[in-house]
């Protein structure tokens, strides 16, 4: 029985892996489609967010189901109950990228550029943290390692910073024409999709740690 237990939750481990390999993809595709002003790339982005989701609805089922049947307990309890919150978070982060996708659309419709070199450079400094942060909560979660969990919040901090110094030059812009408006709150709400895809990294490192130790405090840490 407990081989049999021990071969579904390494299936389902396996597509949790899966799913947050196209939450990753679909981050990075949302930010260069937005970058290089590739509204096909963007497209595809939001075309394959139902995989994504389609992931999510048969894991939640096939962990029911072993809850179920077995009735574990003790951590492989902890690791069900943390995977059906880690699949919330994947399924946000990929409709978080969605929206990112739907920036490019809108903005592109505008037919002039949209980004100056700095912010530009800073959305790409601030994709490549994100990415950083799901990378390392993916091999958290892969390896079960307490360690290389706990390290997500420098790197989120500075994905933060990097948001205020997007706002702040935004703000600062004197241009009140009713395209840069356009431009203007839509680069904001992408960095701020950003920073909220940053938030939902640290928060499945945060179930991690809580599956591999069982202590709630994890959860209350500003670390």
């Amino acid at each position: 029985m407990r081989k049999i237990f021990h071969k579904q939750i390494n299936k389902i481990r396996k597509d949790v892996i899966a799913m947050s390999r196209l939450a990753q993809d679909a981050m990075c595709n949302a930010v260069d489609a937005l970058i290089d002003v590739n509204t096909d790339l963007a497209q595809k982005v939001i075309d394959k967010d139902s995989k994504i989701d389609d992931y999510a609805i048969s894991i939640e089922k096939e962990g029911l189901v072993l809850q179920a049947e077995y009735q574990p307990v003790a951590i492989d309890l902890r690791y069900l109950h943390s995977i059906s919150n880690i699949i919330i978070h994947l399924e946000r982060i990929g409709n978080l990228s969605v929206n990112i996708a739907r920036v490019t659309k809108r903005l592109a419709k505008l037919k002039i550029p949209y980004l100056d070199k700095h912010i530009e450079g800073l959305l790409i400094e601030m994709k490549n943290l994100v990415m950083l942060e799901l990378s390392k909560a993916s091999d958290a979660f892969k390896k079960r390692d307490i360690k290389l969990a706990s390290k997500l919040g420098k790197i989120d901090d500075d994905v933060d910073d990097i948001q205020k110094t997007i706002m702040k030059k935004l703000y600062s812009s004197s241009s009140s024409s009713k395209e840069s408006i356009k431009i203007i709150t839509n680069i904001l709400l992408t960095s701020r999709y950003l920073e909220r895809i940053g938030d939902h990294a640290v928060s499945i490192s945060e179930r991690i740690q809580y599956f591999l130790t069982g202590d709630y405090g994890v959860f209350h840490t500003d670390s």
